[in-house]
């Protein structure tokens, strides 16, 4: 199994077998706002990104991931609008998506998440993290001159709070950490129910009326196609440890080493330094359940 020396980001770039195989450092870093349809943008940097909306009476954003993105964000939407920031929405509970929203609660921005979101703030206090003024089930919209952003919930998947977003009008969706595009992912699948989030997957491929996505990591913005092939990737991992797993003829150890998926998933960045990983993951999932 190849082992790189390179950080996580730019390992996966180096691997990629996608038109965003050669992307630089530089790249890699830097932050931009790429608007994805009118009103509709993706900002931040290939590690990081949030959602904006942008309408004539006032902004929504969402994920302020720290406080240093925040104010980027914040200075970003002041170079297109003059209007506040009135909602801003967290995605899901994870430490790289929500602390930081200080500087959009300063100028009365209202805050948003699933209500499942909230134990886990109260149980893992966070000094930059703003509370949720509001909390949402799933299915609510939020409306603001002239647009909507609808919140939808799939139950359990990457953590229990995570919120996909669809624009009014717009063929993007909003995936978050579900996908990021032509990646594997980290291999231990930190926070997902294996089975449930394969359902998911499944339940977004089959709404209508969208053709890209975009979410909190990676490239702007990606075709429909980049959540079919993270689809068929955890479809291939868990069929192929299951399958190793029933034969009888790998144990322990000995099994991570033997998983080898197609070609096409091979092709994904990550695969090489995360595969025995995700691997193991698969094997706790139908050893033990979880």
């Amino acid at each position: 199994m190849k082992r790189l020396a390179l950080l996580w980001l730019l390992a996966c770039t180096a691997q990629a077998q996608s038109p965003y195989e050669n992307l630089t450092p530089e790249q890699i870093m830097a932050r931009s706002m790429t608007e994805l349809s009118p009103g509709l943008y993706s900002f931040g940097s290939f590690g990081e990104r949030s959602l904006v909306v942008i309408t004539p009476d006032g902004v929504i954003a969402t994920d302020p991931t720290n406080a240093e993105h925040a104010a980027a964000m914040r200075a970003a939407i002041a170079e297109l609008t003059d209007q506040p920031v009135r909602y801003l929405v967290y995605s899901h509970q994870h430490w790289d998506h929500v602390p930081g929203g200080q500087i959009f609660k300063d100028e009365g921005a209202t805050v948003i998440s699933h209500a499942n979101c909230v134990p886990h703030f109260q149980a893992r206090p966070n000094s930059e993290l703003v509370m949720p003024d509001d909390t949402v089930q799933g299915g609510e919209r939020i409306e603001l001159g002239g647009r909507q952003l609808t919140l939808m919930y799939f139950g359990r998947n990457h953590g229990d709070c995570l919120l996909v977003m669809q624009l009014d009008n717009s063929d993007v969706l909003f995936v978050n950490d579900l996908v990021t595009p032509y990646s594997v992912g980290l291999g231990f699948f930190p926070d997902y129910y294996p089975g449930e989030y394969l359902r998911t997957l499944k339940e977004i491929e089959a709404l209508p009326g969208w053709s890209r996505i975009t979410g909190n990591h990676g490239i702007p913005v990606a075709p429909r196609d980049a959540l079919s092939q993270r689809r068929r990737y955890v479809e291939a991992l868990m069929q192929a440890v299951e399958a190793a797993m029933d034969s009888g003829e790998y144990q322990g150890e000995a099994l991570y080493d033997a998983i080898e998926l197609p070609e096409e998933f091979r092709n994904m960045r990550g695969y090489d330094r995360h595969i025995r990983r995700a691997a193991e993951r698969m094997a706790y999932y139908y050893g033990m359940g979880w």
